[in-house]
């Protein structure tokens, strides 16, 4: 369920705006204009019907966003969409995290104001006021106004596909909603462009859709098909899994290839080439290191642009390099110090860094993987121990033993704002000095760390004869009847109703016991004759 309903933009108030003049480059407040300006359609083109099934309830004009058409905008809550792909490049979502933060950013607006106006359909920012938001659009102004969008403006909004019951799915813009979430939380809104309306199908005949129109990725960051199930359900670092090739990719576009979107999900397609090619060192990435992020991204993007245009880059779709816009020249025919490759080659140092500097400078910011608790020799007084400590967002940390079989009661948890925990319970039999080994899995990025501490000792045991029922030796009752020839028949006898009773003497008693009645009766015997003597 929506936390708030989606404001709809139905009119075709941008193309009738500009021809009553309005003037583009104006400078309008962002939240003003959300405020009062009327609904807007994205095209006027009517939309194929293959991709507008509407739920039965939806009536002629219904004002709802469960019915919009497509091609409309939708003023959304970023917390409420749903994410049709599993994994993001968590190195792209660095960079404009660096360019986000106030400490790293160098820029005279800042980014964010820039991505949400693009993101809206605004073009760019214009102003933004001393500690302004994006959860408070009313802080920050864009160059284009709402209601004067044009096809251009438009054309790079982040889109969503309307399913059953109304649930709004993401096909574009996780990345940037996800910055946007980490940065300012998931209250902010913003408007996504409806690419189809599908709410009138089936959950089956909504994944089948959504599939054939290539609408979602499924698969995982191996590249192993994934169902739809599996996927996240809201936007966020911690839920997703990191694909360091996707990464990669978004560093190379307009170098290797162009980021024209002319086949969804293309830069996982390139990642799945790269999968296959590990002669270009991606499993090896440094991605704190700059220099070596650089010199990768120039391998690759040279690798790509060798690359005869007919030559399959994914096998499971068959898509090739001209399919997924590869360039024939490097960096698009321009010079080393010129075009995109000038751009991202420039260091954090200089006043304009690229996008890879703003990434490894944000990394740098990251906390540390690493174990608070327990400590190194800690001395615990119980066999529940909680684990806990430092991570980076998204990754998974496990706390397994020797045997790498999970600690008792320990599961993979997620790493959420640079922290984890988890509590496990060690069986009543450990004891003493106990060593974990704890691992943080980032993508493919794998970090391990052990810590020995020290359990209470072991109870011991209290003895007990296997021989007698139950492991306990019995009670005793009386002995041999008769008083004559009391020898082994009588002592058995004696054993026999002693272990019936329940008392237990130990390992050594029941001997113990039968030596003293057999001396007893040995006695006896000799008294009995020397009387009769």
């Amino acid at each position: 369920m929506l936390s708030s309903p989606p404001l709809r933009f139905t009119a075709a108030a941008a193309v009738a705006a500009i021809a009553v003049g309005l003037t583009l480059a104006s400078v309008t407040s962002a939240s003003a204009a959300l405020a009062s300006a009327a609904p807007v359609s994205a095209a006027p083109a009517a939309a194929s019907s293959s991709v507008d099934v509407k739920d039965p309830s939806c009536a002629a004009d219904d004002a709802r966003a469960l019915c919009a058409d497509p091609e409309e905008l939708l003023d959304v809550r970023i917390g409420d969409v749903h994410p049709t792909q599993p994994s993001l490049g968590y190195d792209e979502v660095y960079y404009k995290l660096g360019r986000y933060s106030t400490e790293l950013s160098k820029d005279a607006i800042n980014k964010k104001f820039d991505d949400w106006c693009e993101a809206n359909g605004q073009e760019e920012a214009a102003s933004a006021a001393p500690g302004a938001t994006l959860t408070d659009p009313s802080t920050f102004t864009c160059t284009v106004p709402v209601g004067s969008e044009t096809p251009d403006t438009i054309e790079p909004m982040k889109t969503v596909v309307i399913g059953p019951g109304g649930t709004l799915y993401l096909t574009d813009g996780h990345h940037t909603l996800t910055s946007f979430l980490e940065d300012s939380g998931p209250d902010v809104h913003v408007r996504l462009r409806v690419l189809g309306n599908l709410s009138g199908l089936s959950q089956t005949d909504f994944w089948d859709t959504m599939q054939a129109q290539k609408w979602v990725w499924l698969r995982d960051v191996d590249g192993n098909a994934i169902t739809p199930s599996q996927l996240p359900t809201n936007v966020g670092l911690s839920n997703f899994e990191d694909d360091r090739y996707r990464s990669i990719m978004y560093f190379g576009r307009d170098i290797g290839y162009s980021a024209d979107g002319a086949v969804p999900f293309q830069e996982f397609y390139w990642g799945s080439w790269l999968r296959a090619h590990p002669e270009l060192g991606v499993a090896d990435w440094d991605q704190d290191d700059w220099a070596a992020s650089l010199a990768l991204v120039k391998r690759i993007t040279q690798a790509q642009a060798a690359l005869a245009p007919g030559t399959v880059i994914d096998q499971a779709s068959g898509y090739t390099a001209a399919d997924l816009s590869a360039f024939t020249k490097w960096n698009d025919g321009k010079a080393e110090n010129k075009g995109e490759w000038a751009k991202l080659s420039v260091p954090y140092s200089e006043s304009k860094p690229g996008k890879l500097a703003y990434m490894t400078a944000y990394r740098a910011t990251l906390p540390a993987f690493g174990v608070t608790s327990p400590t190194p020799g800690q001395v615990l007084d119980t066999r529940t121990v909680v684990f806990s400590g430092t991570g980076v967002d998204g990754a998974v940390v496990a706390v397994t033993e020797a045997d790498g079989a999970a600690v008792p009661g320990t599961t993979p948890i997620t790493v959420e704002d640079g922290a984890w925990t988890t509590t496990g319970t060690f069986p009543s039999s450990a004891g003493g000095p106990q060593t974990v080994t704890i691992t943080q899995t980032n993508g493919s990025e794998v970090t391990t760390s052990t810590v020995t501490f020290t359990l209470p000792d072991v109870a011991a045991a209290t003895p007990t004869n296997p021989a007698a029922p139950g492991g306990s030796v019995g009670t005793g009752g009386t002995g041999g009847s008769g008083g004559t020839g009391g020898t082994g028949a009588d002592t058995a006898a004696t054993g026999s109703t002693l272990a019936s009773t329940g008392l237990d003497l130990g390992p050594y008693g029941l001997g113990l016991l039968l030596a003293v009645v057999g001396a007893a009766a040995l006695v006896a015997r000799r008294t009995l004759r020397a009387r009769r003597a």
